[in-house]
């Protein structure tokens, strides 16, 4: 992936390994996080946008029981595989996992009862616009459950890395980066669902305390949305990033992820 920009579905595809063994570490927390404030019921139809390998959509699926139904809807192949073997392993029938995107989804007749997105919304080309799509695809009365990082979420592993792939290339401006900006407080995340045209707002906030070895803080670089920062470089510049980031790591004492998270609900009119 040197001649051009690597895809969203691409970049994590290629890092699907790394990415699924942060799973029981950061990312199925995070799901049951979001599934616990998004709080699926039995019988329920819930589509989980940006579904990665699972990390929210198994606890739907647990939740909406054999009468309900997921839709767990994901740009990459790599994870959605993944979710699909770990719902098997589960025998959650009524899971299922598609390759698509998300934003050209359609709804089942009557729409859904529940559209839930965990750390996706800022990754759309336009988050204005495709939420609303997704808030689209509720029906009457149904909610809309997004997940973000708080801001200075990640902030000790953010700087490190940051500074480790300055000393290879510019640092590039991102537009996701820019979109979670916008939503990363409880106040701006509630006026922004609002915006949305859905109504009565409300806002969790969660820690979670999650260990960080430098093994780990660079499968997370590599395993993430992150990797494409690394896009095009050479295998020995990336070398390089990485030696640069462990040692950006234990200069500050970084042995910690700093994880908050805000799971924003909202309903559709």
């Amino acid at each position: 992936m040197t001649a051009r920009q690597a895809t969203i579905g691409e970049v994590f595809s290629a890092g699907a390994e790394e990415f699924h063994r942060w799973s029981p570490l950061l990312w199925d927390r995070v799901g049951q996080a979001t599934a616990e404030v998004s709080s699926p019921a039995l019988g329920e139809r819930v589509l989980d946008a940006c579904c990665g390998a699972g990390a929210s959509a198994l606890p739907a699926a647990r939740a909406v029981g054999d009468g309900g139904l997921v839709d767990a809807v994901d740009l990459s192949g790599a994870l959605v595989a993944l979710g699909e073997r770990r719902a098997r392993q589960e025998g959650l029938a009524d899971l299922r996992f598609h390759q698509h995107d998300v934003t050209a989804w359609a709804a089942p007749e009557d729409g859904y009862d529940l559209v839930q997105c965990a750390l996706g919304v800022f990754f759309f080309p336009d988050m204005d616009r495709d939420t609303a799509k997704l808030a689209g695809l509720l029906r009457p009365g149904g909610r809309l459950a997004v997940t973000v990082w708080e801001k200075g979420a990640l902030g000790g592993w953010g700087q490190a890395f940051k500074s480790a792939v300055e000393t290879e290339r510019e640092w590039p401006g991102s537009s996701q980066s820019a979109q979670l900006a916008r939503i990363d407080t409880s106040d701006t995340l509630a006026a922004w669902l609002e915006g949305l045209g859905l109504r009565d707002p409300q806002v969790v906030r969660r820690d979670l305390a999650v260990p960080l070895t430098p093994a780990t803080a660079w499968d997370l670089a590599v395993g993430s949305g992150a990797r494409a920062l690394l896009d095009g470089l050479a295998p020995a510049a990336v070398e390089r990033v990485r030696a640069h980031f462990t040692a950006a790591l234990e200069a500050s004492a970084v042995t910690d992820l700093d994880v908050r998270i805000l799971t924003g609900t909202a309903v559709a009119a």
